[in-house]
């Protein structure tokens, strides 16, 4: 006689058990995507109650320009401008220039309109300078005029530019001297004996 029964346990179905752990694993997948849409609706109805962001203030106009610019002898000239020592004379400071026959000026000057520039010197250096001096603005040279036998030269109207920067000025010097060449001690190269410089409306 048989001792075991006919029927044997039936092994469980492999494609069954997959089957089930895919669907566990969807319903977890889309239960993240309903929680992640609903962070996302609470973040876009937070952005909706918030008060728009205040416009940006406009930058503050650039202050105008003086009309006006002026130099002087007695300050603070650096020699790689093309200044020597300040000296004193009978008609004030002074200050030679040398030994470049250029000498360069920076000046934050309003440009919306002629300018011209008046030179006022101590001494000419060379009689030749009376006639020959100029000023360089913008790479145009305007000469500068000797009025009567003073030491007060002007130049003609200095065209308007646009821009707001500042204004290179370069004085010319044609013609250089040195004392030494007439035996003084004085072994520098000079060309005029500066004063003031003014630039102003035409």
């Amino acid at each position: 006689m048989n001792a075991f029964p006919d029927t044997a346990p039936v092994a469980a179905d492999p494609d069954a058990t997959d089957l089930a752990a895919l669907r566990a694993e969807v319903a977890d997948l889309r239960a993240r995507v309903e929680s992640y849409e609903r962070i996302l609706q609470l973040h876009d109805a937070a952005l909706a109650a918030a008060p728009p962001a205040p416009a940006a203030a406009p930058p503050p106009p650039s202050p105008d320009l003086p009309h006006h610019f002026e130099i002087a002898a007695d300050q603070l000239l650096p020699a790689q401008d093309g200044f020597y020592q300040l000296e004193w004379g009978p008609e004030g400071a002074f200050r030679w220039t040398g030994p470049s026959e250029e000498v360069g000026f920076d000046a934050w000057v309003d440009r919306s309109r002629p300018l011209v520039a008046t030179l006022r010197l101590f001494h000419l250096g060379t009689p030749a300078n009376a006639n020959s001096l100029a000023i360089e603005v913008d790479g145009v040279a305007y000469p500068l005029t000797r009025d009567g036998k003073d030491k007060l030269l002007r130049s003609d109207p200095i065209q308007p530019r646009s821009s707001d920067g500042p204004t290179r000025l370069t004085l010319r010097v044609p013609h250089m001297h040195s004392p030494a060449a007439r035996g003084a001690a004085d072994r520098r190269v000079l060309g005029v004996a500066f004063q003031r410089l003014r630039i102003e409306p035409a």
